[in-house]
């Protein structure tokens, strides 16, 4: 039986209220929120209004960084000089302090979105970029990246807590890396297949490549994207699934 597992969703990335509609459904069903703090979406506003009721419901308020691209939703890579990138950073995550500041709470969370993602997991120049922002800005804050990628390996180095990451609804190669998205199989849309792939990531640390590669995953927490059709679905099933496989749901 696992001792536990945190499941986490993207929000505050829809803007107008059938996204504040559907962030009010994902919520209560995760124990961590990432919330788009003004680079690829989002607002003071939403993060204000997403952090109240993080507090309510006892779910941790992360912030959700990423390249300063709204017009591409964070999805592209940027070629930012350092100091550019340095900055937006600085003030996406100085955002998401203000608004769990006026709620009462803390952020809880750092983990960067779409394009930022991939590179800070992979490449080390980017990794430790992220990393010295979030020990300036937020450093109580946890850093989550791709299970057994750079970013969360390298945390600790800077006073920070790793939370390896696996992914209930996206597909993955054989080294374990996302697919692209609009590559076959790189979104997963049926709840039921999901949930059963959540609970063998949690209860047997394994995952399956595309190509039907067994992968071993070592996950502290497990993301379903707030954009995947079926999204709230999905995650009742898979707590539903979890439950039943005598999983704890907690935060890490």
């Amino acid at each position: 039986m696992s001792s536990g597992i945190d499941l986490n969703c993207d929000l505050g990335e829809q803007e107008g209220s059938e996204g504040e509609l559907l962030d009010q459904r994902l919520l209560p069903l995760v124990t961590c929120v990432n919330v788009a703090c003004g680079g690829h979406a989002g607002s003071l506003q939403r993060l204000q209004w997403i952090a109240g009721r993080c507090r309510q419901q006892q779910v941790i308020f992360g912030a959700h960084p990423s390249y300063p691209d709204r017009a591409g939703f964070g999805r592209h890579e940027l070629l930012l000089d350092r100091q550019v990138l340095r900055e937006s950073l600085s003030v996406q995550l100085r955002l998401a302090a203000e608004a769990a500041s006026r709620a009462g709470i803390v952020v809880g969370r750092v983990k960067p979105h779409g394009a930022l993602y991939h590179v800070a997991c992979e490449r080390r120049e980017e990794a430790e970029l992220l990393l010295e922002v979030v020990r300036q800005e937020l450093p109580g804050a946890a850093v989550c990246g791709r299970a057994g990628s750079l970013l969360p390996a390298l945390a600790s180095a800077y006073g920070l807590r790793g939370l390896d990451e696996a992914f209930g609804d996206r597909g993955v190669d054989a080294d374990g890396r996302l697919l692209p998205r609009g590559t076959a199989g790189a979104v997963l849309s049926e709840p039921a297949v999901v949930a059963e792939r959540v609970l063998r990531l949690v209860t047997e640390q394994r995952g399956r490549s595309r190509c039907g590669v067994d992968l071993s995953v070592r996950a502290d927490t497990v993301c379903i994207h707030s954009d995947t059709a079926e999204a709230v679905q999905m995650l009742v099933q898979v707590r539903e699934r979890l439950e039943a496989g005598g999983v704890r749901i907690r935060a890490c």
